[in-house]
C-alpha cells in the first residue's frame, strides 16, 4: 500500500480505497466475485446506511414498528444476488432479497426489487425493465456519429480548435486511428478485456478511414448548421 492510500486509510477507515472497501466487505462474510470495480468507495454504501450515491441492502428494519406495537421480533435478513457484468447507476437502491442477473445495467436512483433479468436494461421506480441489452447496444450504436459530431463542434467553440486525435477516446472506433494513444489503451484495458476490444477495433469496418476523413465530416456538418 503507498503512502498516500495509507493516509486515505486513516481519515477515511475501510471506504478508503477500492480494495480496503472490498477486503472489509469479505471480511464482513460478504460473498464476492472477480472483477468488481467500486469507483467511488467512499460515496458507495453497502449495507450500512440507506444514505450515499449507491445503497445494496440484505436487511429490512421495518419491523421495529411492530416490536413497539407488539413487543415481537421478527428478523428480516435476505440474501441479495448481484451477477456478473453488472452496471448500478447513481443513486440507485437495490432492496433486500433481489436477484440481479448477468450483463445489467441499472440506471440511475433507480429502486431495484425482485428479479431483474440476465442481458437487460432496468430503470425507474420501482425499476423495470426497458429494453434487452442487445436492444441497448443497437441504440448506443446508432448514436455514436452523432454524439462524437456534437462534441468535435462544441470542443471546437469552447477552446477555438478542433480536438486532438486522442481526445477521442470514446469515439475512436468511428475511424482508425493512427495509433494507440495513452488514453485508448485506458478505455481498452477498461473492464479487464483489453485483448477482445483491440481484436475488435482491428477487425471492424470504420465509418471513417482516418481522423481527419472524421474531423473533415464534421466540418462539413457545421457548414450545414450554418445555413
Amino acid at each position: 500500500m503507498s503512502i498516500k492510500d495509507k493516509i486515505k486509510t486513516i481519515l477515511f477507515g475501510y471506504k478508503a480505497t477500492e480494495e480496503t472497501y472490498l477486503t472489509h466487505l469479505r471480511n464482513s462474510g460478504v460473498k464476492l466475485g472477480t472483477n468488481i470495480k467500486i469507483f467511488r468507495p467512499f460515496n458507495t454504501t453497502i449495507d450500512v446506511q440507506i444514505t450515499g450515491p449507491v445503497t445494496i441492502l440484505t436487511h429490512d428494519y421495518s419491523w421495529s414498528v411492530l416490536k413497539k406495537k407488539y413487543g415481537i421480533i421478527y428478523g428480516n435478513q435476505r440474501k441479495t444476488i448481484i451477477g456478473n457484468n453488472v452496471f448500478i447507476g447513481w443513486g440507485a437502491t437495490i432492496l433486500g432479497g433481489s436477484h440481479i442477473g448477468d450483463n445489467v445495467i441499472i440506471g440511475a436512483n433507480s429502486v431495484v426489487s425482485g428479479r431483474v433479468d440476465s442481458n437487460s436494461v432496468y430503470a425507474g421506480n420501482p425499476a423495470r425493465k426497458l429494453m434487452t441489452l442487445e436492444e441497448y447496444r443497437d441504440k448506443r450504436d446508432k448514436s455514436q456519429l452523432k454524439e462524437a459530431v456534437e462534441y468535435v463542434l462544441e470542443y471546437k467553440k469552447r477552446f477555438k480548435t478542433y480536438p486532438p486525435e486522442e481526445k477521442m477516446d470514446e469515439y475512436f472506433f468511428l475511424f482508425r486511428p493512427s495509433k494507440i494513444f495513452n488514453e485508448y489503451r485506458a478505455q481498452l484495458e477498461l473492464m479487464r478485456n483489453f485483448d477482445k476490444s483491440l481484436k475488435k477495433l482491428n477487425n471492424s469496418n470504420t465509418q471513417f478511414l482516418s481522423y481527419k476523413e472524421f474531423l473533415n465530416y464534421c466540418k462539413k456538418q457545421k457548414m450545414v448548421e450554418r445555413k
